[in-house]
């Protein structure tokens, strides 16, 4: 689960670029990632609040007083989530001959750690993820789609990297993580 047990694919930021040194660390969630986070826990928390009011102060009968509290219980899982969101880091550390490192920390947890070293590296995957929404009131349907880099080892487990809103920002940060590991990314098929 991310955030938990598996680090986040977010969009990250360059701390430290050293593609000589062999040596390249992303830091994120970005600015947007936090705000989105931080808009998710103020919606959250009023949604609790005014659920909570509700439960208080309506004369309802008791059977009737789970709805609130449901909504409560959401709201404040809601606020949860875009809280960590918020405040939470990850930084992924990328060594010449010693592979890459991601380490995250969903405050207030202590902070997690993987190691994959770049002897187990067997590829790097642009997965397309599209998401499609759709209202019972309108004929539209409306799709994201984004791209996810993905790390391959050779036992087969894919490791997330970052997400991207275009494909070739993918393939761009697959070339410079490739070159501060000091691999050659592997000729593409040909389309005809």
């Amino acid at each position: 689960m991310e955030w938990v047990t598996d680090p986040p694919c977010t969009e990250l930021e360059v701390e430290r670029d050293e593609a000589s040194k062999g040596v390249l660390i992303l830091k994120g969630p970005r600015g947007m990632t936090r705000a989105k986070g931080g808009l998710v826990a103020a919606m959250g928390a009023a949604f609790a609040a005014g659920a909570l009011a509700l439960l208080r102060n309506a004369p309802l009968p008791g059977p009737w007083k789970l709805i609130p509290a449901a909504m409560a219980i959401t709201g404040g899982g809601m606020a949860a989530a875009g809280a960590v969101a918020a405040i939470s880091d990850v930084r992924i550390l990328v060594e010449r001959g010693k592979g890459i490192r991601w380490s995250w920390r969903p405050r207030p947890a202590p902070e997690r750690e993987i190691f994959l070293p770049a002897k187990d590296l067997a590829a790097f995957e642009v997965k397309t993820n599209v998401t499609r929404t759709s209202s019972q009131f309108s004929f539209q349907d409306h799709s994201v789609t984004t791209f996810s880099l993905m790390v391959i080892d050779k036992k087969g487990k894919a490791y997330a990297i970052e997400e991207f809103g275009l494909a070739q920002q993918a393939e761009l940060r697959r070339e410079q993580i490739q070159k501060a590991l000091g691999t050659k990314a592997k000729a593409k098929p040909k389309k005809r």
